[in-house]
């Protein structure tokens, strides 16, 4: 054996997941190799201090909500060919015979048993279960509660009503009806807003939580305003970090978080619309300190010009202070 075909066995051997006759072999190379002996060394002193540190255990609910969103990415992947399946398929299977022939049979055979079984209680439970259920009909919010929610899927607003039919993932898609001051709608608006996998279920949650801050409802301190404040800003598309600003409106003058996240867009936000809705929600706070030195930064020494004239404008009508 060489060195570059020892190599990448190193880690597989201190870990112990290298195959009996590749460990003989590696025995005996890295007995006889004084370079590739340091390489095991050191691999096994960092194996050692991080079996040192202390293994912090995820919660069954992160676990359970991570598998959820990994199928949700995976379901927006194109689909593979008919080919191209079963080659994977195959080389799979063709690796595990040949690590491990015994433990591969055990496990199909193991498998095949376990599926039968699992197929018989599926067949029975959902004989059981009410069509509507099934079906994802709505379910009251009280429902919705004592599950276990991974992900929110759509919103829908019922016209010129405070109604909000929120559309969620559990184990099967189901479907909460209600006010949007329900306290289970709004846990389900918030938890959409932070919904990566489908841009527009995360910006149709944070336009509608916006829209009822904007007007004065359901939006005191807490986490409705956070949720526009981390809207606006990580969110990707300037139209939802726009909303979220016009959500923010009433509030900037009475919560310093929401100024600052107001002055942080002002500075730095990508979108110019998006900016200057920024520096027009500014003017009831123009005389605040912080304010006027973001607004003496932008002036002298922004990029885009016509921000700048934007904010010399501002600080030349703010009343001088004595």
């Amino acid at each position: 054996m060489k060195c570059d075909h020892a190599q990448p066995l190193i880690v597989q051997y201190v870990y112990g997941e290298l195959s009996d006759e590749h460990c003989h072999s590696l025995e005996q190379h890295v007995a006889g190799c004084e370079f590739c002996r340091g390489e095991m060394h050191a691999y096994q002193a960092l194996r050692q201090s991080l079996s040192l540190m202390p293994v912090e255990e995820p919660s069954p609910n992160f676990l359970a909500q991570s598998r959820v969103r990994l199928d949700d990415a995976i379901d927006l992947l194109p689909p593979a060919s008919l080919w191209m399946r079963f080659e994977i398929g195959w080389q799979g299977f063709l690796a595990q015979l040949h690590a491990a022939p015994g433990m591969a049979m055990a496990v199909a055979i193991l498998g095949l048993g376990i599926g039968a079984s699992a197929g018989h209680y599926w067949k029975h439970e959902l004989a059981q279960r009410p069509v509507a259920q099934l079906a994802g009909s709505a379910v009251p919010a009280e429902t919705a509660a004592a599950s276990s929610v991974f992900n929110v899927s759509e919103i829908v607003q019922h016209p010129n009503t405070d109604m909000v039919e929120v559309h969620f993932n559990t184990m099967v898609p189901a479907t909460v009806e209600g006010s949007i001051d329900d306290p289970e709608v709004q846990k389900l608006l918030l938890m959409a807003t932070q919904n990566a996998v489908d841009p527009n279920v995360q910006g149709n949650s944070v336009a509608l939580l916006a829209a009822q801050c904007k007007a004065g409802h359901y939006c005191d301190e807490g986490p409705v305003r956070t949720a526009l404040m981390v809207a606006l800003r990580y969110d990707r598309d300037p139209s939802v970090r726009l909303k979220a600003l016009e959500g923010l409106t009433p509030y900037v003058g009475q919560d310093v978080r929401v100024r600052d996240a107001v002055l942080e867009s002002l500075m730095h936000d990508p979108s110019q619309p998006v900016r200057s809705h920024a520096l027009q929600m500014l003017e009831p706070v123009q005389a605040d300190s912080s304010v006027r030195l973001v607004l003496e930064t932008v002036s002298t020494g922004d990029d885009n010009q016509a921000m700048r004239e934007a904010s010399l404008k501002v600080l030349r009508a703010i009343p001088p202070t004595e």
